[in-house]
């Protein structure tokens, strides 16, 4: 009974050292201490970070697999996309970067200043012009200062703006770049992936599993209805629930699933995800040859404790689901 106690007395002592030394520090110690974490992270990659930036996303928009679109009326509800980054983070506060905007911006890079601050949130700002800011207008709502939240459970470093309190309305992840070549191949590649997408004449997603097809669209997009989509970053795919009767006719029942994208180095990524269901939902594509392809796999987060899906080539060991989406140009229709 006497050992028993003096246990219970050994742990208070333990979980009241714990908690002072939560409060051993002064706020203004604390907040210095985030800052130089945070700065020490972000200089700390020795070839640099692949900054995925989706500025204004809708989880919402074009999910609802039976809800009927109107012809011309989802051009004026399409959605946006998102941008890739290059950064390396210096000790003098300088940011270098390129951008997957074009040609010149994935090869000439661009030196601008950063600086770390501490509020609520430990924020990192973009205080001087760089590729960035050409987001940062009316069309794409995008913010140069990032307010960090912590790692996702790949690591990755996870941020968000003050622009929106809901969730899922904006996606900011920093990934380590894994070698100096990653600077100018893993750009290339993203680069290559969006040229590709974008030239397909007739894009067209299937979402099967084995013989059963869940969904496949149909409907060929006009040429400016897809060059709108590029421009935005963002692609609906649409299917002819009920055709017309007229060989060139809008369908009399339209339905689709859309979501903005954008190039990576194994295909595309879209976000907010083309969401069939709850399940089935496809961020992640791998391109294969000359289609994009995104199987998914279960894998149990032991962080949230939850089972998430997600692409087969970024978890190999998930369980499979036979559950995939291909993206194909179907030219002849």
């Amino acid at each position: 009974m006497k050992i028993g106690f003096q246990l219970l007395i050994l742990m208070a002592v333990c979980f009241s050292c714990k908690d002072d030394n939560i409060f051993d520090l002064s706020p203004s110690e604390r907040n210095a201490k985030h800052i130089s974490e945070l700065r020490k992270e972000l200089i700390d990659a020795p070839h640099g970070w692949c900054v995925t930036y989706f500025p204004r996303t809708d989880s919402l928009l074009f999910t609802n697999v039976n809800e009927q679109i109107a012809q011309f009326e989802y051009l004026s509800k399409y959605g946006y996309g998102g941008h890739c980054f290059f950064m390396k983070f210096a000790e003098n506060g300088t940011v270098e970067t390129i951008a997957d905007y074009d040609e010149q911006s994935r090869t000439e890079s661009r030196k601008s200043e950063f600086e770390v601050s501490q509020n609520t949130f430990t924020q990192l700002s973009f205080t001087t012009y760089s590729y960035l800011h050409r987001l940062v207008n009316n069309k794409f709502a995008a913010s140069s200062d990032f307010l960090y939240t912590g790692k996702d459970t790949d690591g990755n470093l996870v941020f968000r703006t003050a622009s929106y309190i809901e969730p899922a309305r904006e996606y900011i992840i920093f990934t380590k770049l894994k070698s100096e070549d990653s600077w100018t191949e893993d750009m290339r590649k993203a680069g290559e992936n969006t040229s590709f997408f974008e030239q397909m004449k007739n894009p067209q997603l299937v979402i099967r599993k084995a013989d059963r097809i869940y969904f496949r669209s149909d409907i060929r997009m006009a040429k400016a209805d897809r060059e709108k989509g590029r421009q935005q970053r963002y692609h609906l795919f649409l299917f002819a629930k009920n055709p017309s009767a007229l060989p060139d006719g809008w369908a009399k029942e339209a339905v689709g699933l859309g979501s903005g994208y954008v190039g990576t180095t194994d295909g595309l990524t879209f976000r907010s995800g083309i969401r069939y269901s709850a399940n089935y939902t496809f961020y992640d594509f791998r391109r294969e040859e000359n289609r994009f392809v995104c199987e998914l796999v279960k894998v149990f987060d032991p962080y949230s404790k939850t089972e998430r899906w997600v692409s087969k080539h970024l978890a190999t060991g998930g369980e499979a689901t036979g559950v995939v989406a291909e993206i194909l140009d179907n030219s002849n229709n």
